[in-house]
């Protein structure tokens, strides 16, 4: 019983200690609906862009050499 109620009291205490933290909300920005207007062509080459970058920097994290990907064969 002390035991459960000494678990309830840290649950409590970081309850208490989250709550008193001050949230750093970031500065908000105009929202950009340019790609709402966007061809179907533009987008995939916007997706591929995008992935490409997302295989660059797993490559780089993980220190290989750049080989072909399976999507580019």
């Amino acid at each position: 019983m002390n035991e459960k109620k000494d678990k309830n009291d840290r649950i409590e205490k970081l309850i208490t200690f989250f709550k008193s933290m001050k949230a750093q909300r970031p500065a908000s920005k105009e929202p950009d609906y340019s790609s709402w207007n966007q061809t179907e062509e533009q987008y995939q080459k916007q997706q591929a862009e995008w992935l490409a970058e997302i295989e660059r920097r797993k490559k780089k994290k993980s220190g290989k050499k750049d080989k072909p990907c399976r999507s580019n064969r």
